[in-house]
């Protein structure tokens, strides 16, 4: 049974029928604020007593994460009905009275109007949102980036059809599972977990029809980063002695306060939805780590939008100084950008806690004192360019600038960035050729700023060299390392299992959890019957992203499952309770049918795979698994 694909579902009377349908009334929106779980206030209540947190928030991108639709919102291209080019396709855009709709090529490679709804984001990307006839909300094709205010085609950027080329976008054709209609380019599962608050995943009807989510606000609330608010407000109404139940960030341990923001702020897989403030984000989350070559490079400088989290992780200033987020940002919002405590270009950021530098900035950075080339920031934290030039962030791993660091892409080091013009890069004259910066950085720093050595062992495994393993194998006996190294080398050691085996199987059992997820999953091409016992034994591990990562890993080919039932009887509850807690996941809902039809569970499978085509009704393979299997539970 191969992986469903997205083919046309629609035919052309189906697509009249919806033109008529997206010229009609508005769809319900999804999610009634107020929906949420109970201990919850909701913001309103916070501003009574917390009047200036407020003001700052309802200006923050937090606020703004999540908006309907509107004319205070919308750009000037869609107000008056422009038409845009998105490469390879376009969108033509109609305004009536405040509402708006866009006229783009729909499934079926034919042109059809879909009303927008909703609005995302105001600082680096703007994505609009449609909400369909049956429900679900999707990502429409057409983005804008905020400074310019080019528009591009996301999708088409990052999940065509071949992308060998990195020079060369690949192109999403209609009917192709990655077309903005499919579930990569679903709002109600891939993104509305971080962009409201309160996010819970909803049934639609038994018509198929209906809203995949509630939730308690738009956006991101107090009580997202605070928790819930009514015990504190009822000890704050009733003056109670003892201690406030309001979570603050400075009574939290260092890896806690940073899980607040990394819920979100933390690219990956949601593995357990069940994250309270004070969890380790790593037990919820499974994070992208530093193995794809076109997401992030060895160093973790990013690759691609992967967000602050992966970066953040390897960053000796969260490792050994401790840095938080709010060290350097204020989550209620700021006049600054990005919601910074001061302006990027004081150094007092930095120097708070490099003291000794700040005494004498020029023999740090061999740049005159007051120039952009003695900014702290400039050096150690460059924009570099994601989404194929469509967007800049700057770099979490706050490293230095290094020439020497493996890998086919790596990410344009601060001094290339500044010298010869980057991105948001200082002003400055002259261009200097990467052979001087290099000299130049070689004769300053000299082995102080060389790439260090788990860098270059995940470069070489990564790189496919000869002898990597073994690396890889120091990497993971070296404590000292941090979890993302650690976990990744774990990761890359899956792709030599052959290699070293037996490695794979000892850190399958280590202590850190992230680091055995990673090792288990690298046992899918290893066969035997110590292998099936370590996945055994991994079904039942205390962490439940270890326990689903085995699961998984179990049905990887199906071969394995189909030949070991105690395996298998095994495999099932920890599926199913994968499906139940991300039932937005049509992924999650295929792979606990598969392993029911595997075990003869027809009726069972059948629910499954009726699941998968409330998520993605474009599942051709599915649709054509439900009906054999509703004629072969008829014949009984």
């Amino acid at each position: 049974m191969p992986r469903t694909t997205l083919l046309p579902l629609l035919g052309v009377c189906a697509v009249t029928l919806l033109l008529f349908a997206f010229l009609g009334p508005q769809p319900a929106v999804h999610g009634d604020e107020g929906d949420g779980t109970a201990g919850y206030v909701g913001s309103q209540v916070c501003q009574n007593c917390h009047q200036e947190e407020h003001a700052l928030w309802a200006e923050s991108s937090h606020f703004h994460t999540f908006e309907r639709a509107s004319p205070e919102n919308m750009p000037a291209d869609v107000t008056t009905g422009a038409r845009v080019a998105h490469g390879p396709g376009s969108t033509q855009f109609h305004a009536d009275g405040g509402r708006y709709v866009a006229e783009t090529i729909g499934p079926e490679g034919l042109p059809v109007r879909y009303p927008l709804t909703h609005v995302v984001g105001r600082m680096r990307v703007r994505m609009f949102i449609t909400t369909l006839p049956d429900g679900r909300q999707q990502v429409l094709p057409a983005m804008l980036e905020a400074p310019t205010e080019r528009w591009f085609d996301y999708t088409d950027l990052l999940f065509g059809g071949g992308g060998t080329d990195w020079d060369k976008a690949p192109s999403v054709k209609p009917g192709e599972p990655s077309f903005w209609t499919g579930t990569v380019r679903s709002w109600d599962s891939r993104c509305a977990y971080c962009h409201v608050s309160g996010f819970e995943f909803r049934r639609p009807g038994k018509d198929g029809k209906g809203a995949r989510y509630r939730m308690r606000q738009r956006g991101v609330d107090c009580e997202s980063c605070h928790g819930p608010g009514a015990e504190h407000v009822e000890f704050r109404e009733a003056k109670l002695e003892g201690d406030d139940p309001i979570i603050a960030f400075e009574d939290l341990a260092h890896r806690q306060a940073l899980g607040v923001c990394l819920q979100c702020h933390l690219t990956g897989e949601v593995l357990d939805s069940g994250f309270e403030i004070g969890d380790d984000i790593f037990e919820h989350k499974d994070p992208v780590l530093l193995v794809d070559p076109e997401r992030v490079d060895a160093s973790g400088r990013p690759l691609e939008l992967i967000y602050d989290g992966t970066p953040m992780s390897v960053s000796r200033c969260v490792a050994e100084g401790k840095l938080t987020c709010i060290t350097c940002h204020d989550p209620h919002g700021s006049s600054q950008p990005s919601q910074l405590l001061d302006d990027p270009s004081n150094d007092k950021l930095c120097t708070t806690c490099h003291a000794s530098i700040a005494k004498d900035i020029a023999a740090h950075t061999h740049h005159e004192p007051t120039g952009s080339g003695s900014r702290c920031v400039n050096c150690h934290m460059p924009f570099l360019e994601v989404e194929r030039g469509h967007g800049v962030v700057a770099d979490h791993s706050i490293s230095t600038p290094r020439f020497d660091l493996k890998g086919v892409r790596t990410a344009r080091n601060a001094c290339v960035w500044c010298h010869q013009g980057g991105t948001n890069a200082p002003t400055v004259e002259g261009r200097v050729s990467t052979a001087e910066l290099r000299k130049a950085h070689a004769t300053w720093y000299g082995e102080r700023a060389a790439a260090r050595p788990w860098m270059q062992a995940l470069g070489a495994a990564r790189a496919g060299e000869k002898g990597a393993a073994l690396g890889l194998v120091r990497l993971l006996a070296d404590k000292s390392l941090g979890r993302i190294v650690r976990a990744s080398a774990a990761d890359l050691l899956g792709r030599h299992a052959a290699s070293a085996p037996l490695a794979l199987l000892a850190y399958a059992r280590d202590a850190d959890s992230l680091v055995r997820r990673r090792a288990v999953a690298g046992l899918a091409t290893l066969e035997g019957g110590v292998v099936d016992q370590a996945l055994l034994r991994a079904l039942e591990d205390p962490s439940r992203p270890v326990r689903i990562t085995a699961a998984r890993t179990a049905l990887e080919g199906w071969r394995r499952v189909q030949a070991n039932p105690t395996l298998l009887q095994a495999v099932l509850p920890v599926l199913a309770s994968d499906a139940e807690d991300g039932p937005g996941d049509d992924m999650r809902w295929f792979r606990l049918g598969a392993a029911r039809s595997i075990a003869g569970d027809d009726a069972g499978a059948l629910a499954a795979y009726e699941r998968v085509l409330e998520l993605d009704p474009f599942a051709e393979n599915t649709k054509r698994e439900v009906a054999r299997l509703r004629a072969k539970l008829k014949e009984r």
